[in-house]
Order: structure tokens, then C-alpha cells, then sequence
């Protein structure tokens, strides 16, 4: 059980539904994309001296925003093309001969092509879905502290029936 039962845990829904076959594609080509990636960081870094060590940080970050695309988050798919983006910006900087531009160039391809599968037509319905369930949980839930609310307001009009000190107005705690 989640802490905060009222939201969906970050990387998908507790009884997940399949993903499209599209979100699966684009996942594997934004993890494909972080292994081409860290590849060519890891050949730079023993050829030469650059410090490629803060490169790290939007690898696992492009690991973690694929992994949520694929549970149906909308959000990982802004910020998985952001930070795809900031990666290849890293790997422009240091690419060096054939080796490295063939890197750039398949790289530059993989992004493109899960940002197309990400933003298709058909696959739109997943990700606004799984948004709207959160907000039916939401509605919902505003709804069941409304009614406790008004059930607090109607026991609070009886006379000789007070609440107890230690009960804060709209918790579950009874009165004594």
C-alpha cells in the first residue's frame, strides 16, 4: 500500500493495463538510446581525458522517465524528450571521428523515432486515460471528504453530543 493511497505510484498504476505496442517501441528506443549513449561516454572517457562523470545524471534520468512512459505517464513523455535532448547535446560536445558521430547520428535517430511513436494519434487515449483515472480518484475522493464534512456539520447541532477535545473537525476520529 502506497503512503498517500489517493495517488498512483510514479512509475504506474498498482494494477497495471498493457501499454500500446507503440509506448512499448518508444520505451525500448529511449533505453536503447541510453545505452548507445553510455557506451559512447564510457569510449570517450578511456580515449581521453574528458570528464564525462556528470553525464550520469541524465542517463539514469532518461532510464527512469522511459521506465514511466511505459506506465502511462504524460509527463515522461516531455521529459523524457528533454533530457534525450540534453544527452545529445552532452554527446555533440565531445564527439570525436567516425566512431563518435556515428554515435550522434544514432542517437539523433533513436530520440526522433520514440518521439514519433510517443505523440501518435492512436496512442493519445493511453495517456489521457491513465491522467483521468487520477482525476476520477481525485473527484472522488473530494467527494468522500464532502460528506464527512456534512455529516461532521449535523452531529455538530445535536446538543448534549459533543465531539471529543482531541478530534480535529473532519477526521474519522468518533465522538465519545
Amino acid at each position: 500500500m502506497a503512503i498517500d493511497p489517493a495517488h498512483l505510484p510514479i512509475f504506474g498504476d498498482p494494477e497495471p493495463t498493457d501499454a500500446p505496442a507503440p509506448v512499448r517501441a518508444a520505451s525500448v528506443l529511449l533505453l536503447l538510446n541510453v545505452g548507445v549513449t553510455a557506451a559512447h561516454l564510457a569510449v570517450v572517457s578511456a580515449r581521453s581525458d574528458h570528464d564525462v562523470s556528470l553525464s550520469v545524471v541524465p542517463i539514469c534520468l532518461a532510464m527512469g522517465f522511459a521506465l514511466a512512459l511505459r506506465g502511462g505517464r504524460d509527463w515522461a513523455r516531455v521529459a523524457s524528450l528533454l533530457v534525450a535532448g540534453l544527452a545529445l547535446l552532452l554527446m555533440l560536445g565531445i564527439a570525436e571521428g567516425v566512431l563518435g558521430t556515428a554515435a550522434l547520428v544514432l542517437s539523433t535517430l533513436l530520440v526522433i523515432s520514440a518521439a514519433h511513436l510517443m505523440y501518435r494519434s492512436d496512442v493519445r487515449d493511453y495517456f489521457v486515460m491513465a491522467d483521468s483515472e487520477l482525476a476520477d480518484n481525485e473527484v472522488a475522493d473530494n467527494e468522500v471528504a464532502d460528506n464527512e464534512s456534512d455529516l461532521d456539520s449535523e452531529t455538530d447541532d445535536v446538543p448534549g453530543d459533543a465531539a471529543s477535545a482531541d478530534a480535529v473537525r473532519g477526521s474519522r476520529t468518533p465522538p465519545r
